[in-house]
């Protein structure tokens, strides 16, 4: 009798076998730590040989690469499909504020990144150059929204909208790593204050 179930091709198999293994990578990093995520611990929970881990994955500091690329990918789409090119600048950054609140506290992956950016500080080497280009994608996406409030008349004129990026960032960064630290922190509280640096609108 023939199968009524479409055969998978190799690369729908390869990708499938790809997205398990590095959900199984976010798991491990945000259950165990860091240290806990070799190909053994991968390929075991995803169901997978450590051979096929390594051949999909690659040696630890590729796997970790490839887990940013995908965050970075599906951070990208989210963003684009909640924050609208026409969005005025003000709510550009009340909603992105929002989005990183809400992703700290639902999204596996997201949550993972920033175990990622914690355990890089000893040893930058390592991801540098993956995390580098997260950050000015994140840091040039809110100066997008901070000139475009400055076109609207939303913000003043003399603002400095790199500087403003950075440290918007920068706090926002700071909360996710104090979750690291204190996993029974409500950020929530926190948000208030990621607000209060949205510039106001000019006298």
């Amino acid at each position: 009798m023939v199968s009524l179930e479409k055969k998978k091709t190799q690369a729908e198999r390869r990708e499938e076998s790809e997205r398990k293994l590095l959900d199984a990578l976010v798991t491990i990093i945000n259950e165990d730590g860091i240290q806990s995520a070799t190909c053994e611990s991968i390929g075991l929970k995803a169901g997978y040989s450590r051979g096929l881990t390594i051949q999909r994955l690659g040696k630890k500091d590729e796997m970790f690469i490839k887990l940013i690329d995908r965050m970075m990918m599906e951070n990208k789409l989210h963003l684009a499909e909640e924050i609208p090119q026409d969005t005025k600048g003000h709510i550009a950054l009340h909603r992105y504020i929002n989005i990183h609140f809400d992703d700290l506290q639902n999204k596996p992956i997201y949550q993972a990144y920033f175990a990622l950016v914690a355990g890089s500080v000893a040893n930058v080497a390592l991801l540098g150059d993956a995390l580098k280009q997260a950050h000015d994608f994140i840091k040039h996406m809110l100066m997008s929204y901070l000139d475009r409030g400055k076109a609207a008349g939303e913000f003043p004129q003399d603002l400095d909208s790199a500087i403003q990026a950075v440290s918007i960032g920068s706090y926002l960064l700071g909360v996710a790593l104090q979750q690291k630290l204190h996993p029974s922190l409500d950020i929530n509280l926190l948000k208030p204050a990621a607000y209060s640096l949205i510039p106001s609108a000019p006298d």
